[in-house]
């Protein structure tokens, strides 16, 4: 009795830590956003409106994006960037966020190339992954091995997880599309595809 108790509340809180992170980081953005620019707005009018801050923020970005779409628009942004990029820690920053959001305001589906099975996190106990892609060459020549790059996601939120190097050999591939592995993650695995042997595939082709 005492060691189901145990497992109910170590997989209760494995399935919420990660939601409830989510959650707060976004709130603490939000909040963040709505404080900046709702102080911004209050040199404009008297009136406090809960949540203003975040409106023009959305206006703004969509502004932003308009403007992005011209040649004018194109041309200013490039000419701000290169300056951005002269900065030295700016830079990294910046050239870090931007390819954060450039990968994943991509279709998570073509972000993910294949679901895949690996052991984790010991021997023996195998979780579901998605493939995305080949370890570069800093991995390799640490380790002598070829690597491939599988993210294992939380749930029942699979923005985030836990990025694995595993041996190419090492990875089983399901015989399932990314959505549907995808579905399997947030059903916190009641939504299990249709029953069809893993293409056990050690080379790690396609």
């Amino acid at each position: 009795m005492q060691r189901n108790l145990r497992n109910y509340f170590l997989t209760g809180l494995a399935v919420l830590l990660p939601a409830a992170a989510t959650v707060f980081v976004l709130w603490k953005i939000f909040g963040l956003v709505d404080g900046f620019a709702g102080r911004l707005v209050a040199y404009f009018t008297p009136y406090k409106i809960p949540g203003l801050g975040i409106a023009v923020t959305v206006a703004l970005i969509f502004l932003t994006g308009v403007l992005a779409t011209n040649v004018i628009g194109r041309r200013l942004l490039a000419i701000w960037e290169r300056m951005v990029l002269q900065i030295p820690l700016v830079s990294s920053i910046y050239r870090t966020a931007k390819e954060i959001v450039e990968t994943f305001g991509e279709d998570r589906k073509q972000v993910f190339r294949q679901v895949v099975l690996v052991q984790f996190p010991r021997p023996g106990c195998w979780a579901v992954g998605f493939l995305v892609g080949e370890a570069g060459e800093l991995m390799k020549g640490a380790t002598g091995r070829e690597l491939l790059k599988v993210l294992v996601p939380h749930v029942p939120v699979p923005m985030s997880g836990f990025l694995l190097f595993v041996p190419r050999e090492e990875v089983i591939f399901l015989n399932i599309s990314v959505e549907e592995g995808l579905r399997l993650v947030v059903s916190t695995g009641i939504i299990e595809p249709n029953s069809r042997w893993p293409q056990v595939q050690n080379t790690g082709k396609r």
